[in-house]
């Protein structure tokens, strides 16, 4: 068994993993990250690269089969699931094979083999090459999640939502379990390709965590797409018969050809307790403020902390701890952190769903006074010029200082206006500063602002401000 020393091994190669690897080589630390399977994580191999590279199949094969009413005429229009299929793997790879050089190039040493905590500053290390024991002066844990499963007969045809892309074949009827973004998305993909899908959600909505009248804007979409949406539905076992697959629920049975697990994902922290690392109750890594855990020396971030949460939201983390080991290896206090950040939600379906900061809702909850109004896309030249008019924008003011409280957008390319709301909210832009901002005309953006224009009483594009209910 031999030895080596580093400041800082990142164990897990994920958006989380990777982004401390090489933030870590940006302040100059040796650094090991180490992977027991392909760097990229869940997200490049298995979650959001290659379903959105599906969806973005679908949705070109949809705009096919409609571009007659834009003036072009295409015959004998058809789509092969199998080419969708080479072409997110097409992605996928080209993204890893350009993450492996990228870590070479910042001087991040790569080692694949499955990684184990030898104590407060020890890694051990097995591979087929045996086992090797790496100390470190900090440690970064960023070995992710795992999809939760749900009860069911081991002859029932059943797959999690990271299987469910990598599908030989569509089968006729799927149900899936889950109103999440993921669940939600898939949905929307199997639906546009001529799959009947039904959805079941255990809450009394989907997408629980976006704006409540985003979240019903978006299920009456898909229904009208003609996607089954089934609510407030409890589902307590799947079972095998006959060839199908029922899905039992508190409110009777459903069958289909195929199922799809959903419901969420745990922390992938088996072992760590054993070492002195605080876990909460649902089995994920109890942090400070700068991603800490209980033992000084090692740092958690990603879904391994949140056990489901966003890339995005587990790279700023990564971000952040590596802040904290640089001051901790050079041996000055740690400040105040900053605000969290606001993390932006989104959901890539058509159309597409984004919620930024407090909801209405929320801001309720927390007993702020708040205004709020709607900008319908139906009103927007950009959005008339490309014939995607379904959906609004929706603000939210605190009442008295106009400070923008939250931005929800349920629209074609909402995800792309993510970067704008997340700066309105973040810098605590009153309404008056954020509509001082010139949007290009005619884009998406001016809906933002119109939504703003709205909420004061100015609107623009619309002949009054709606009190209740989207326009």
């Amino acid at each position: 068994m031999s030895e080596s020393r580093w400041d800082v091994v990142v164990i897990g190669g994920g958006p989380a993993g990777y982004t401390a690897a090489i933030r870590a080589r940006q302040r100059g630390f040796n650094v090991l990250l180490v992977e027991r399977d392909e760097l990229g994580g869940t997200c490049l191999n298995r979650g959001c690269i290659p379903s959105k590279a599906l969806i973005h199949c679908a949705k070109v094969w949809q705009t096919v089969k409609s571009a007659h009413q834009f003036g072009v005429i295409v015959s004998e229009v058809r789509f092969d699931w199998s080419e969708m299929q080479k072409w997110a793997n097409k992605v996928v790879s080209t993204l890893r094979r350009g993450l492996q050089s990228l870590l070479k190039h910042h001087g991040v040493v790569v080692e694949k083999g499955e990684a184990k905590l030898h104590g407060a500053n020890e890694v051990l290390i097995s591979s087929g090459e045996g086992e090797k024991v790496h100390a470190a002066k900090a440690i970064v844990l960023a070995t992710g999640s795992s999809p939760a499963q749900i009860p069911c007969d081991p002859n029932a045809s059943v797959l999690t939502e990271e299987q469910a892309l990598f599908l030989s074949s569509l089968p006729e009827s799927i149900v899936i379990i889950g109103g999440g973004p993921s669940g939600v998305e898939l949905a929307w993909l199997f639906n546009a390709l001529g799959v009947k899908v039904t959805l079941v959600e255990m809450l009394p909505r989907i997408l629980p965590i976006m704006d409540a009248e985003v979240a019903e804007g978006l299920k009456q979409s898909l229904e009208k797409q003609g996607i089954v949406v089934r609510t407030g539905t409890k589902v307590n076992f799947v079972s095998a018969r006959q060839g199908k697959t029922s899905v039992h629920t508190d409110s009777g049975e459903i069958e289909a050809d195929l199922v799809i697990c959903a419901i969420g994902r745990k922390a992938n922290s088996h072992g760590l307790s054993e070492v002195g690392i605080n876990l909460r109750p649902n089995g994920s890594v109890a942090v400070n403020e700068w991603q800490q855990t209980s033992v000084p020396t090692i740092f958690a971030v990603g879904d391994l902390v949140h056990g489901s949460g966003t890339a995005h939201g587990g790279m700023m983390e990564a971000e952040r701890a590596i802040e904290a080991i640089a001051r901790q290896i050079s041996g000055e206090p740690l400040p105040p952190v900053r605000e969290n950040p606001v993390v932006p939600v989104c959901t890539y379906t058509e159309p597409q769903a984004l919620s930024v900061g407090l909801t209405e809702q929320e801001a309720k909850e927390k007993g702020l006074d708040v205004e709020f109004a709607r900008f319908p896309w139906r009103a927007s030249g950009a959005a008339m010029a490309s014939g995607a008019t379904e959906g609004f924008v929706k603000a939210i003011a605190d009442a008295k200082t106009k400070q923008v409280l939250g931005l929800h957008i349920l629209g074609a390319d909402a995800v792309n206006l993510n970067g704008e709301a997340v700066l309105i909210v973040e810098k605590k832009m009153t309404v008056e500063q954020a509509t001082n901002i010139v949007r290009q005309h005619p884009s998406l953006s001016e809906g933002v602002k119109e939504a703003l224009w709205a909420l004061i009483g100015l609107p623009l594009h619309t002949a009054k401000r709606p009190d209740r209910g989207r326009e």
